[in-house]
């Protein structure tokens, strides 16, 4: 009988098994088609924006984060396509091929736990303690600093375990990853724990989150207060989906993943493993489709290049790209306060349409 963690099973996958495998890559090609789209279309926007407002139009510093979260879902999305040999083939052969689909996964999956952590953090911040939004250059050193750390720890671990008797990135039974006996301390640390903590860290932060919303919610009716806030009230409710999405794309492949590292003489069925894949995969379409609710402007509405409303939703919420302030503004400006005064309690000088600069 065929090990079916051997460096070569070809011939040995079912019918259900190729079909389970099939969902997953026509899964990451959707996901690829939702972020390719979407970063082109996102090119094109800069382009634009450029030429109406000159040299000085910038993007938002959670513009950045979105765009590098996009490239990491591609990436894992590059990840599951591969799956396609070992379809055709009915298994895994080890080999460089092999290889490239690990260290796609692995840089794909902890790049957008990563970055859905980064989001979180910036949001809860401006939210909930009323940070300044970040500098763009402070944003593409973040964005740097998550790069540089999801390369080394992949190649780094690679490297280490390249000499070894073992190969590192091979076959896991249905596809290519960090293979036994490495698979349980150096899985959970380069790649399920930055799961987990992400999860747990959303969760707490989202819920904070939720409760300064509600609290500024409950002070200031709907009917009294301004449009803009109003809208920015809807979008930042809108974005506490961003840690339901990540836990339901995260949690049946942590499940599965949990029973085979404790459990590896009996694995899941395969049916749950797959459901867990296609889940994880769809990460791509779930975040690009995210992206556009919770950023207004996405589709251009006629009128709204130059309504005065829109200006003031030109905060981190919309993603919008924003003129830079004048030079002798040393420092961003914050989103109207969702803790401002309601209409007949008094406003703050400048209203709350006035257009930020993030």
């Amino acid at each position: 009988m065929v090990n079916p963690y051997g460096p070569d099973t070809r011939g040995t996958f079912s019918f259900g098994i190729r079909l389970g495998l099939l969902f997953e890559v026509q899964a990451a090609c959707l996901s690829a088609i939702c972020v390719l789209g979407l970063l082109v279309y996102l090119a094109w926007t800069a382009i634009r924006t450029r030429r109406q407002r000159g040299k000085h139009a910038l993007p938002s510093h959670l513009h950045v984060l979105f765009v590098s979260l996009l490239f990491s879902d591609l990436l894992h999305s590059i990840g599951s396509i591969l799956n396609i040999p070992w379809i055709r083939d009915s298994g895994v052969l080890e080999g460089p091929l092999c290889t490239a689909q690990g260290i796609f996964r692995q840089m794909g999956d902890t790049g957008v736990a990563l970055e859905i952590l980064a989001i979180a953090v910036f949001t809860w911040g401006v939210i909930v303690r009323g940070w300044s939004s970040p500098s763009l250059k402070t944003t593409f050193v973040i964005v740097g600093l998550i790069w540089i750390f999801v390369i080394l720890i992949t190649l780094v671990s690679y490297g280490v375990h390249k000499a070894a008797e073992q190969v590192y990135y091979g076959n896991t039974r249905y596809w290519c990853w960090i293979r036994s006996p490495y698979s349980l301390p150096d899985g959970i640390a380069l790649q399920y724990g930055w799961f987990w903590l992400t999860a747990a860290i959303n969760l707490v932060l989202y819920i904070s989150v939720a409760v300064t919303l509600l609290k500024s919610k409950r002070r200031c009716r709907n009917a009294q207060m301004p449009e803009g806030q109003r809208s920015l009230q809807k979008i930042a409710f809108q974005m506490t989906w961003y840690p339901i999405i990540y836990l339901i794309t995260i949690t049946p492949m942590s499940i599965t993943r949990l029973w085979i590292f404790t459990n590896p003489e009996h694995p899941p069925p395969f049916a749950a493993t797959a459901l867990a894949a296609v889940l994880l995969t769809l990460s791509g379409v779930f975040n690009a489709v995210l992206f556009s609710i919770t950023r207004p402007t996405l589709i251009p509405q006629k009128g709204h290049d130059h309504d005065p409303t829109v200006g003031g939703l030109r905060s981190i919420y919309t993603l919008e790209f924003c003129q830079r302030p004048d030079e002798d503004q040393r420092s961003s400006k914050i989103p109207p306060s969702l803790e401002t005064p309601c209409h007949g309690e008094g406003t703050s000088k400048g209203g709350g349409t006035d257009e930020t600069y993030v």
